[in-house]
């Protein structure tokens, strides 16, 4: 496994990390959410910006991003459009969602961007090399709802996130029995 180093945050060693999500609907929201997580023993933060009402403009997503580090300061944030296909609140064509990620990779307001693997295999990978020219971490994401797929697609599944060049490959899956849970 690799180790990634955000800000003060070293994941891949150590105890395991806290991500805590924010998913306010309004500027204003999302920095009461922010000034309160940074009471708490959290080691990232996830903006979930599906969740955001301006998401679709990206100068306030922006704006919003400068403020949310500016309030959260040495926690790193992690940056999450988790489209409705993948159980996310909003839909987002696919050049859409490469630009919000690589606008919000290079604002220099993010720490790490999510970045849905299966996509499209060209602007996947067009998300995460731009992400890392701008010296941001990529998480590439898959989520299946309904089922937990065999062991050798998971693998699979990682295996082409790594290969994308993603820092870390996740994936989140429903186990409906306990051989899917071992799995």
């Amino acid at each position: 496994m690799n180790i990634v180093q955000v800000k003060n945050t070293v994941i891949g060693e150590g105890r395991p990390k806290i991500c805590v999500p924010i998913v306010g609907k309004t500027k204003t929201d999302i920095l009461e959410e922010a000034k309160k997580i940074t009471t708490l023993p959290v080691d990232v933060v996830e903006w979930r910006v599906d969740w955001f009402d301006d998401v679709f403009a990206t100068k306030k997503v922006l704006e919003t991003a400068k403020e949310l580090q500016e309030v959260l300061k040495d926690i790193p944030v992690l940056l999450t459009f988790r489209t409705s296909k993948e159980g996310g609140e909003k839909e987002i064509s696919v050049s859409d969602y490469a630009a919000l990620n690589i606008a919000a990779a290079q604002s220099g307001y993010v720490d790490l961007i999510d970045v849905e693997a299966f996509t499209g295999d060209d602007i996947v990978k067009t998300i995460i090399d731009a992400a890392h020219e701008a010296g941001v971490k990529v998480i590439a994401s898959n989520h299946d709802f309904f089922k937990t797929p065999e062991k050798e697609e998971i693998i699979r599944r990682l295996r082409m996130m790594q290969d994308f060049g993603a820092d870390i490959p996740k994936m989140a899956v429903m186990p409906t029995c306990k051989q899917d849970v071992l799995t």
